[in-house]
């Protein structure tokens, strides 16, 4: 099959036989963008209820700390709303300035900011509190419980300040995405988008359902930690404190054996608490996001060869595919050496988690709600993880998918771009990484199956069962 007539529908069809309607007509550049996916609000117009979405998720996080669980589903409604950018900016990380506008070269970092100020203000106050947290389970003696405690709170505040470093590069990493989005944005991609889920959508849709799932996890942490609470009550007979004081005692000893027991301590430690939970699960998030970012670029070039399949298409439509195709893999390596920390880090600390939680998974529980956050708990680490490397890898399966499609094309259409396509689709190595020392590939799930179920055998066999501690009557 050829093209004989290349002004067939050339107004606003794209008929199969016309290839010259795959041409570059720029309608909107930000919508459909990594920034516009990201970014909150709609970037079309200046939203006046951002300031309101804004103190809406800061009222989150006093929320779930006064256990107000009956304004659990406005506020997420709300973080549907707010995207990926403000809810990270709201647990301290990124502070990146002028994220509402439509222009992604406005978007930078800047020092002398609120969201700058706000950010290390809560870098100088965690950097205290993990160190009083440290040393005071260093004094207790460290057992496999305590040393976890402390490897999630190391991992943690190293994730702020790599978010805080990431925004000193944000605008250069906008800008490498608007690069690459430059032809995937134009009319001809946009067509072959419609009736599918666009980016932002996947990106907002994950990012909410997995935050969700974190506020109920964050209640119910809450909750079994107010039944052991009451079972301590209990058992050592108190009576000259209260329900409260008792509860934030016994979860924050490392901060009220130096600081007064009053209002102030216990919202700048709830605070810090909640930061530090939600980065955990924020880190994961991030990384799904953009490893949506060039997935679904390697999509639409996938999307636009079968468009075309069984067309004869002249040289320069094969030099625009192979061009796209480049864009998105030089996006590729720019992300893998921009996140490859992030990346490497938040797997390995997912993995360790796994394998503890696993392990103490055996140890009995005076508590039913202990059991019940437990559970829950793992198996949305588990989620999360499964998630993120699944999302994460499908940037090679994506990249890898255009190739059947290539070698199928007849060899009287063949030419020296499509040779070039085909040569760079089956030979490139278009995958994220954790600084190299491994890739995110379908095989890594399995492997990092198989590795916890080693390791979990060698803890069963070499570590003893952790005592129960909700019968300890001591504060410090």
């Amino acid at each position: 099959m050829s093209i004989e007539n290349p002004h067939i529908r050339k107004g606003n069809g794209y008929g199969r036989g016309n290839w010259k309607s795959f041409g570059r007509q720029y309608v909107r550049p930000c919508v459909g963008s990594f920034h516009h996916a990201v970014a909150p609000g709609k970037l079309e117009k200046h939203c006046t209820n951002i300031t309101r979405d804004f103190f809406l998720l800061c009222l989150m996080k006093i929320a779930s700390s006064l256990l107000l669980f009956y304004f659990f589903l406005p506020i997420t409604f709300n973080i549907f709303r707010a995207k990926v950018l403000l809810l990270g900016q709201c647990i301290t990380l990124l502070p990146v300035v002028n994220i509402f506008s439509a222009n992604y070269r406005t978007a930078r970092f800047k020092l002398r900011s609120f969201r700058c100020i706000y950010s290390l203000v809560y870098l100088a106050l965690t950097g205290i509190y993990c160190t009083f947290f440290i040393r005071w389970y260093i004094r207790k003696g460290l057992n496999l419980a305590y040393f976890a405690n402390c490897i999630y709170m190391v991992v943690v505040y190293l994730s702020a300040w790599l978010f805080f470093f990431i925004a000193l590069r944000w605008q250069s990493i906008l800008g490498a995405f608007s690069r690459c989005e430059r032809s995937f944005l134009s009319d001809h991609y946009r067509r072959q988008s419609k009736g599918r889920f666009a980016l932002g959508w996947k990106i907002r849709f994950t990012g909410f359902a997995i935050f969700a799932l974190a506020l109920v996890e964050d209640w119910l942490n809450y909750y079994s930690a107010y039944q052991s609470n009451i079972v301590q009550i209990a058992t050592c007979n108190r009576t000259n404190v209260t329900v409260w004081q008792n509860f934030y005692l016994r979860e924050h000893p490392h901060v009220f054996h130096w600081l007064p027991f009053n209002g102030f301590t216990i919202a700048i430690t709830e605070w810090i608490n909640r930061c530090m939970r939600y980065t955990w699960t924020y880190l994961d998030i991030f990384i799904i996001s953009f490893c949506y970012g060039a997935q679904f670029r390697y999509e639409q070039i996938f999307r636009r060869l079968v468009a075309v399949q069984g067309i004869a298409c002249p040289t320069n439509f094969w030099h625009d595919v192979r061009m796209d195709y480049v864009a998105v893999s030089e996006l590729v390596q720019v992300l893998d050496a921009q996140f490859g920390h992030l990346i490497l880090l938040a797997c390995a600390n997912d993995m360790y988690f796994i394998a503890t939680q696993l392990f103490n998974g055996f140890q009995r529980r005076r508590v039913i709600a202990n059991y019940v956050y437990f559970w829950y708990s793992l198996l949305l680490l588990m989620f999360r993880t499964i998630v993120m490397l699944y999302v994460g890898s499908g940037v090679y399966a994506a990249s890898t998918s255009p190739l059947q499609l290539l070698r199928n094309v007849p060899s009287q259409h063949w030419g020296i771009d499509l040779q070039r396509l085909t040569d760079e689709v089956a030979s490139g190595e278009n995958v994220l990484s954790g600084k190299q020392f491994f890739f995110l590939k379908r095989q890594l799930i399995l492997a990092m199956a198989g590795t916890l179920v080693t390791y979990e055998l060698v803890l069963l066999d070499q570590v003893k069962k952790i005592p129960d501690t909700s019968t300890d009557c001591s504060y410090f």
